[in-house]
Parts: structure tokens; C-alpha cells; sequence
């Protein structure tokens, strides 16, 4: 009989599960492969089937906009299927997408068709969806936990580029993308089906005639409805879409704005690998920050750093260490920003609804990253890349501003919905 026993400190929980946080971290880059791996790819496809870059885009643009539409209902997904269902379909289903978007004619609406298809899986693999059982199992250690799932994207950037680039050069892009649903299967599947289970409610072990049964934190908390009626929802869905505007921003634009500055590519190139270093020392660094201080501090803190990072490219002269304190204290805060979402709408919430609640908040976050894509161009018709600058900070301002007003976390220690302070 399947038994889970309550570990009682931060080592006890590393120890009794680390195998599901493997699991959870693997499977939570699925999700990122394609993203990060779409920049090889359109050279390639470009000169085969003669389409602009933007035609090679628009695919991973819908695969976004689909999402925030399906990770809305990935909470109810979970209620009704269980989280280790969904995410053992939605391998197969990113998988086969990938093996398809290799075997695609010469058609766009075939390539969009794929993406689809990707936005589905994407449903079904939500971080949300791998983190719901790390959460009901890591209590003392929730927010490192999820800090060390979330680098399972960085992981999938580290990788995948690689792949394709590699597969492109010995083969061609059409091999390229079978490789990547390759390394989708075996980096993730067997784990899944191994180590990532449900928590059991409540068993009895005839072996040792004991009680076992998940921590009670687990099923207490707010209902979705209630959720609504709290200050902390509201204040929390403001700055995670604030945040989000300004993150993606800085991501995407990050690049053309230290070349507006007159920097040489090279160099505007290598501070993106620095922002990528600093994500994940971030990631690290916030998740243990929370798990030992009241986390909305910790996550305004995290907020407020790229609004140095705005000042430091405004206002002083474009030198080395000038654009690498930019890009790391940006990086830092990207790096936290994804366990924010996880670990205060547990702390807030409970764990009753985490999934719908979660994944609410989640698609507030991806609102704010279409934002990010999309209302720089819009700055930069009538204004500069300092102009863009000012908005990004003024984002993050906002949204660190947001998270001080947050009160204490309610007490979900019993099976009751609880109530907000």
C-alpha cells in the first residue's frame, strides 16, 4: 500500500522525496524547450520554406496566448484527473507535436496547427501542475522546493539549444525536432511514471498498523470563491501582471537596448548569459529567503532590484560593470519572480484550491508577459528605448509597491477552509 509519512524538519522532506522534486524540476523545462530552442530553428526553416521570421514566431506567440486561456482551467483539470495524469498525457501530446512541426509541409497553417497542439500539452505540463504535489509534500523547505523546480527550465535552455543546433549541423531541422521530442520522453517519462504520485488523503499500513496520511495543511484553505473576497488576491494579481510586463520586457528587449546604448553585440550578448547565471542563483536564493522571512518582503525586495537596474542604464554612462550590475540584478529577480507565484498563493490560500487559485494568478502572470512583447513596439514608434527603460521600472516599482501592503498569512493547520486575518 501506497504510505507518505509526514517528514518533520527541511532534511527529513529533501531526504524522504527527493526523487519526486528530480521529477518535477525534469518535467517542468518540458514546457521551455521549444522556446528556447525556436531561435535555431528560424534560420533553417526560413530558407527552406521561404517564410519571414515573423510567420516563425507567430507560432510560439499562439502557443502563448492559448495558454493563458489553459492554464486557467489547469486547476479543475487537476480536481478531476489528478496532476500525475495530466502530466504523463501531456508529454505524449508535446512530444508528438514536436515529432509533427519536423514532418510539417510547406504550409502555415500546418505549422500553426502544431502549435496548437504544443499550447495543449503546455495545459497539461503548467508549472502549476508540477508543483502541486511538491507543495503538499514539502512544508518546511516549500520555498527552496519549489525554487529547485523552477530551475527545470533553465535546465531545458541550457539543453535544447544545443540539441537542435548540433542535429542541424550533422542531419537537418526536420532531425532536429525529432531529437527534441526525444530528449521531451526520456528526460522526463520514466521519472514521471516512477516517482511522481499523488498524496494519499489517508491509509492505514497493515506492516506497521500506523496511521499515515498527508500533512493537514494539505487540504485546508480558502475555496476559489472565497479566494476572491481577499485583499491578498487582488494585491497579488496586480503585481504578478506588473511584474510580468516588466520581466518579459527586459528579457525580450534586453538585447536591443544595450545596443541602443552603442554596445558591441558581443558583449550585449554576453550580458544575457549573465542574466541567465544570476535567474538561477535568484531562484535559489529566494526560495530559502522565504522559507526563513515573511515572503511579500522578500518579494519586494526581489521586485525593486530592476528598478535599479532601469536607473543604472538611464542615467549612467554604458561601461562593463555598469551593464553587468544591470543584467545580474535583473537576472536575480526573474529568477524569483516564478516561485513567488507558487509559494504566496499556498501561504495565502491553502492548498484546498491551490490548483485553480494558482493557476488564476499563473495567467495573470502570462497576461503581463503578452504585455511585455507587445507594448514596447508600441513605446518605441513615438519614443526611444529610454522611454522603454522609464516604463520597465515604473512596472516593477508598482509592482513591489503592491506586495508590502500584503497582511500576515492566515492558519490552515486544520482541514477547514480557514479565514483571512
Amino acid at each position: 500500500m501506497t504510505t507518505f509519512v509526514v517528514p518533520r524538519t527541511a532534511r527529513e522532506e529533501f531526504r524522504a522525496d527527493w526523487p519526486l522534486l528530480l521529477t518535477a524540476m525534469m518535467g517542468a523545462g518540458l514546457s521551455a524547450i521549444l522556446a528556447y530552442a525556436l531561435g535555431i530553428f528560424i534560420g533553417p526553416i526560413g530558407r527552406e520554406f521561404g517564410w519571414n521570421p515573423e510567420i516563425i514566431v507567430t507560432g510560439f506567440t499562439l502557443s502563448t496566448v492559448l495558454g493563458v486561456v489553459g492554464v486557467i482551467f489547469s486547476g479543475r483539470l487537476i480536481e478531476r484527473f489528478g496532476a500525475r495524469n495530466l502530466t504523463l498525457t501531456g508529454t505524449f501530446i508535446l512530444a508528438g507535436a514536436t515529432v509533427a512541426l519536423g514532418l510539417i509541409p510547406n504550409s502555415v497553417p500546418a505549422y500553426l496547427g502544431c502549435y496548437v497542439a504544443v499550447a495543449a500539452a503546455h495545459t497539461l505540463l503548467s508549472p502549476i501542475i508540477w508543483q502541486k504535489i511538491v507543495v503538499e509534500r514539502f512544508v518546511k523547505a516549500r520555498g527552496l522546493a519549489v525554487s529547485i523546480v523552477l530551475c527545470g527550465p533553465n535546465i531545458a535552455g541550457a539543453v535544447a539549444p544545443i540539441l537542435a543546433t548540433l542535429s542541424i549541423a550533422r542531419a537537418d531541422w526536420h532531425i532536429a525536432y525529432f531529437v527534441l521530442a526525444a530528449y521531451m520522453i526520456l528526460s522526463s517519462l520514466p521519472l514521471t511514471w516512477l516517482f511522481f504520485r499523488e498524496t494519499p488523503r489517508r491509509s492505514r499500513s497493515a506492516e506497521i498498523g500506523t496511521t499515515v496520511a498527508r500533512p493537514p495543511e494539505a487540504t485546508g484553505g480558502l475555496s476559489l470563491s472565497l479566494a476572491f473576497g481577499t485583499r491578498e488576491f487582488w494585491l497579488l494579481s496586480a503585481s504578478f501582471m506588473f511584474a510580468g510586463v516588466g520581466m518579459t520586457g527586459y528579457t525580450v528587449f534586453f538585447v536591443p537596448m544595450l545596443l541602443s546604448k552603442d554596445l558591441a553585440l558581443l558583449l550585449a550578448a554576453s550580458m544575457v548569459s549573465a542574466f541567465s547565471i544570476a535567474a538561477i542563483c535568484g531562484r535559489l536564493l529566494a526560495g530559502f529567503a522565504m522559507d526563513h522571512m515573511f515572503a511579500p518582503r522578500v518579494a519586494a525586495l526581489a521586485l525593486a532590484l530592476p528598478v535599479i537596474s532601469s536607473v543604472l542604464l538611464l542615467y549612467l554612462p554604458p561601461l562593463y560593470l555598469t551593464v553587468l550590475a544591470a543584467a545580474v540584478l535583473t537576472g536575480l529577480s526573474s529568477g524569483a519572480e516564478y516561485n513567488m507565484i507558487t509559494y504566496l498563493a499556498t501561504r495565502y490560500f491553502g492548498l484546498r484550491d491551490f490548483g485553480s487559485i494558482g493557476g488564476l494568478l499563473f495567467a495573470v502572470f502570462m497576461i503581463g508577459t503578452i504585455g511585455g512583447q507587445q507594448l514596447p513596439p508600441l513605446l518605441l514608434r513615438s519614443g526611444s528605448y529610454d522611454d522603454v527603460l522609464l516604463f520597465f521600472g515604473g512596472c516593477f516599482l508598482f509592482a513591489a509597491t503592491l506586495m508590502l501592503f500584503c497582511r500576515p498569512y492566515p492558519d490552515f493547520r486544520s482541514d477547514k477552509e480557514g479565514s483571512m486575518p
